[in-house]
């Protein structure tokens, strides 16, 4: 009897050791998948549009949850002449939008909080002259309103970063762009560590329950 006890302890030693060890090497994976986001180069693109170049870029594409989010939205003239433009204000912007289905809700954007005039605004470039916007996005949804205390921390998820242009040239050219790159937020690797640590204690309570 009592060598039958020890053998069935043996048995739930051997098993235990081996979820231990699993969950180890699946902390140790997790861990190691978390070096590439730092590593990430830099998430860009650029369209041309009547020889305006609109350039969007974020420093990476991944990144942990809470990290800040590097954002330049930069525009160029690449003609020989004059780039006038007015509008009302914002003529640009530097917009952060969730994927909801067929939807994009916007959470974010540089000009959210106003500040600017309240008239028309002009925009000008002289030949071949780049105008740069720069700012970190600290993953901040504002929730729709002007109000700061109720904006919120951002979840893991898929998001849109786009630089947006929106004005008329000359008497009736309208210009209406918007250049866009996606980025990814994850959760942090030590949350899904101590949630493989915690979801493998689960499955050996239960193997001792059964036991």
């Amino acid at each position: 009897m009592t060598a039958l006890v020890q053998n069935e302890g043996s048995k739930m030693m051997g098993e235990t050791k081996k979820i231990l060890k699993k969950l180890v090497c699946a902390g140790i994976v997790i861990l190691a998948s978390a070096v590439p986001a730092k590593a990430t180069l830099v998430n860009s693109n650029s369209i041309v549009v009547d020889d305006i170049e609109y350039y969007i870029q974020t420093d990476k594409s991944v990144y942990d949850l809470g990290e800040g989010v590097e954002l330049l939205y930069r525009v160029t003239n690449l003609r020989d002449e004059v780039f006038d433009v007015i509008g009302f204000f914002p003529i640009w912007d530097i917009l952060v939008t969730a994927n909801e289905g067929e939807n994009f809700r916007e959470i974010w954007s540089f000009h959210w909080y106003g500040g600017g005039p309240l008239g028309p605004v002009v925009f000008r470039l002289e030949m071949d002259e780049t105008m740069e916007f720069t700012y970190t996005w600290t993953q901040i949804d504002h929730q729709g309103t002007p109000e700061i205390g109720d904006d919120t921390q951002v979840s893991p998820g898929v998001y849109r970063v786009s630089g947006v242009f929106q004005g008329i040239e000359g008497i009736s050219n309208e210009i209406d762009t918007s250049v866009a790159i996606d980025i990814t937020i994850i959760p942090e690797p030590g949350s899904l560590v101590l949630f493989g640590m915690g979801f493998g204690s689960l499955l050996l309570c239960k193997k001792k329950r059964r036991n």
